[in-house]
Formats: structure tokens, C-alpha cells, sequence
């Protein structure tokens, strides 16, 4: 989410003069991928930032900065919870790299748009995240360096990332590749085994898998979940529509980049939400708070989220409910169970002075085990193939009465469709995304709302 999940208030004490970054926000239903995150997080603004330019000073539009020696010291642009991450990780680095130093800045809100006027103006960090839903108009600008030049050489990598993480970050055309995958949001559903237990379900994840092995198995049997204004089977319509859309393989543009939100398989997938809510089945529009309360209560039985939706769940919802959660295959759309949300990614700005002492930093983040497995301790999935077959990332946990949840989300990940990513791709989200609002609150019908959302986005890329 990548994927940046926050919850508490905290404050971190900074290294290198980042001192007194604090996280204020909390996640929403709505807030998973928005913004990033999977999922919003909060910052306020890390002390030093007045006047980006001054990080690489020299740097502009009209010249690159330089590779360096491979040393001196490096920037990094990021967001919560992703600077905590780096901050727990970063002296591991700087024990391997002892004449590498590396300075963190976190932003909340603010960050994609400080992040493209930096690359408007050629100035910034020597190392920047992007979010997977910003991913295609960032991978579209020309300040990041391109990878798969020498002395880089990221080309060669590309078979030892997921598949489809990798098919954001390279132009099929020109070759390009603006970043590296960091961690992807392979995706499951999470259920509550206690609630599958008390309704006479199967508990352990293959025989869930078994028993809602498709979506109309999984309402037939969901229905004994559900008690009417007090349980519900599943969670937010836009999150289904997306699972639903995703696993079919459309994108929100086709290869022609023609928007496909009026499309069949959009459509069908809304109407089905709005089924489940007919039904009560699916659970009413919450507050953070509300929708908090019900996770930790047992009131929706499952979620369907990338792996990350795990560390929310341990760290924030639902932190006493350790043994009473599984994770298993989603149901399946014509055969394909397998659907990715959220993700994160990471380059070099052309813009600085030392990028070489950057790429190094990218290279430990995104393939490094000690850097992996502290993400993993935080539910963030490696996009790193040969991490997955690693032992601290197949073993028992706890949470989930002692399931190796890898053994899902690895499947998952092996098996994920490719998306056709586009500069555009962020409108289109939220174009959907207020479809899906209008459609749940009685505004507009299923067609009208997916119609208007389709003429609204044309118009705006017109």
C-alpha cells in the first residue's frame, strides 16, 4: 500500500536532522489506495523542506545531476508509515554502505505534488516511493533516471520481480524503467474463523476456498453468516467492484486508451454489489471509527485487501483478536482467484548529485532480506520473487492460528494478470470511485452513474 497504513498518533524521533514527524491520520473504508494506501496516512511536514531546490542545488531543467562516487549522502522521499520503515532499516544499510548516509523526509497529502513539481523543476530528493495509484502518470515525466541504462542496468532484474509489478515500471517501447518495485498488495480474503465456525463453515483456508470457491458459492454459503442490521458478510461495494474487475483482467484503460469504465465486466460487478446490499449482506457506509468498532467486534466476516490489510488488523483494528483470522484464495472469476491491491515503487531522480549512492539504496530496499523482512514484519509483500520462497517469510503466524499465509499470496502473486497502466489511470480511480458513492447512496442507477463517469473522465483526457 501500498500501501501506507497509519492509525495511532505517533511521533518518531528523526536521524540525520529529520526530527518530529508525526502521523495524525486515520485510515477510512475509503481510504485503502487513496492517496496511497493502500491507503492514507498522515505527516506533518518533516523539518528542512522550505525550498526543495536546495537538496540538490545546481540541479535544473536544462541538465541532469550527476552519478557520483557512490558515496556521500542521499535523500529520500517517502510517506508515512514508509519513513518509519526506513528509519528502522536504514542503519543495517549504512553498516553495509558505511560511506552512504541516508536522510529521510516524510509528507502526507502533500507529497505527490511536491514529488511532480520537483520533477517539473528538476530539483528534489535522490530518491523518491510512488504509490501504485499514481504509479502511470509519475512513470510518464521525464525526471526519474532511467534504469535500464548503464551504469544501472535494471533490465536484467526484470525476471526476479513479480510480473505484473514489473509492468508498471517498464515502457514496453522505448525500454524505459523509471523505478523498482519495492512490495505489491497481493490479494486474499481475509475472514473471521470463529464467525465461519459458529455458522458451520470450514475454517481452514483451503476448505474456504473450496466451499466459496467462486462468487455465487461464496453468497450461498455467506448468507449464514449474516444477521440482519448486526453481521454482514463483506465490506465496502468499491472494494468488490475493483477485486471483481481486477481479476478479470480489465484496467481502467484498454491497450488503446480508450477508459473501460462503462464496460460489462465494470457494470456486472457493481450490480452485484448492489445485490449484496439489497440483501444485507454487504455492510452499511461507516465512519473510520464505526467501521474500526465493527472489524474488532466481529460484525463483517470478511475483507477482501491485499496482503497489507494483515498489519492494519494487528496494529489498529483489530490487535486482540490473534487466532480468530485466516486468509484464504479469493473467489474466483472464471477461474482466476488471484488479484493484486495496492503497491509501491522507487527511483533515482535525474535530478541528483549522487546517483549512484541512490541506486545502491534502491537496489537494498527492494532486494535486500533484511530490508524485505522488515517490511514483512509489517504485512508489506516483497515484489522480490526469490524472497518468496524464503524461510522467514514461510512460517506460522500467530494471527492467523499459525497459518503460512504465503502460501496464498504467493500463488497469488504467480499468478497475477499484467494491468495496461496509463498516465490517466489516477482520474479514472477516482471517476469510479465517485460512481460507486453515487450508486450505494441512491443518487444515480448502476448505468447512469457508470455513464456519467465514463463521459466525465473522456471529457477530462480529451
Amino acid at each position: 500500500m501500498g500501501t501506507r497504513q497509519t492509525g495511532e498518533i505517533g511521533e518518531i524521533a528523526g536521524i540525520r536532522g529529520i526530527r518530529g514527524i508525526r502521523r495524525t491520520d486515520r485510515i477510512s473504508r475509503r481510504g485503502f489506495l487513496r492517496g496511497a494506501a493502500h491507503t492514507a496516512g498522515g505527516v506533518a511536514a518533516a523539518a528542512g523542506l522550505a525550498g526543495a531546490g536546495t537538496l540538490t542545488a545546481g540541479c535544473g531543467l536544462d541538465r541532469d545531476g550527476a552519478l557520483g562516487d557512490g558515496t556521500g549522502e542521499i535523500t529520500v522521499w517517502t510517506w508515512p508509515d514508509n519513513d518509519r520503515m526506513f528509519l528502522q532499516t536504514i542503519p543495517s544499510f549504512e553498516r553495509r554502505y558505511p560511506r552512504i548516509k541516508v536522510r529521510v523526509q516524510g509528507f502526507s497529502g502533500t507529497f505527490n505534488s511536491k514529488l511532480l513539481g520537483a520533477l517539473v523543476s528538476g530539483t528534489g530528493p535522490d530518491v523518491a516511493m510512488v504509490e501504485i495509484t499514481n504509479v502511470s502518470n509519475f512513470k510518464s515525466k521525464p525526471g526519474f533516471v532511467d534504469l535500464s541504462r548503464k551504469p544501472f542496468g535494471a533490465g536484467s532484474m526484470a525476471g526476479k520481480y513479480a510480473d505484473f509489478s514489473w509492468k508498471y515500471v517498464a515502457d514496453d517501447r522505448s525500454g524505459r524503467i523509471f523505478a523498482l518495485p519495492k512490495n505489491t498488495g497481493p490479494g486474499g480474503m481475509f475472514y473471521r474463523r470463529d464467525l465461519f465456525r459458529a455458522a458451520g463453515l470450514p475454517t481452514e483456508p483451503a476448505d474456504v476456498h473450496a466451499a466459496m470457491r467462486d462468487w455465487p458459492t461464496f453468497v450461498s454459503a455467506g448468507r449464514k453468516l449474516a444477521v440482519k442490521g448486526e453481521r454482514w458478510l463483506l465490506d465496502d461495494p468499491g472494494q468488490l467492484v475493483a477485486v471483481l474487475r481486477n481479476q478479470a483482467g480489465v484496467s481502467y484503460f484498454d491497450e488503446s486508451g480508450t477508459p473501460q469504465l462503462d464496460s460489462d465486466i465494470v457494470r456486472n460487478a457493481l450490480e452485484f454489489a448492489v445485490g449484496l446490499q439489497k440483501d444485507g449482506l454487504l455492510a452499511p457506509d461507516m465512519s473510520s471509527q464505526e467501521r474500526g468498532a465493527a472489524i474488532n467486534e466481529g460484525s463483517i466476516a470478511t475483507f477482501f485487501s491485499g496482503n497489507w490489510f494483515g498489519g492494519l488488523l494487528k496494529a489498529q483494528y483489530a490487535p486482540k483478536s490473534a487466532g480468530k483470522w485466516g486468509v484464504a484464495l479469493a473467489p474466483a472469476t472464471d477461474g482466476v482467484s488471484a488479484f493484486n491491491y495496492g503497491g509501491d515503487f522507487i527511483g533515482v531522480l535525474r535530478a541528483s548529485a549522487n546517483q549512484l549512492a541512490a541506486w545502491e539504496f534502491v537496489k537494498w530496499v527492494t532486494q535486500d532480506p533484511v530490508s524485505l523482512a522488515a517490511m514483512y514484519g509489517r504485512d508489506l509483500y516483497p515484489a522480490w520473487k526469490p524472497a518468496w520462497k524464503s524461510d522467514w517469510i514461510n512460517k506460522p503466524d500467530a494471527y492467523y492460528a499459525n497459518e503460512n499465509v504465503n502460501t496464498v499470496f504467493s500463488e497469488v502473486s504467480a499468478t497475477m494478470r499484467p494491468p495496461v497502466t496509463n498516465p490517466n489511470d489516477a482520474l479514472a480511480s477516482t471517476a469510479l470511485s465517485n460512481a460507486v458513492t453515487d450508486v450505494v447512496h441512491g443518487v444515480r442507477t448502476v448505468r447512469a452513474a457508470l455513464r456519467k463517469a465514463q463521459s466525465d473522465l473522456e471529457d477530462k483526457i480529451s
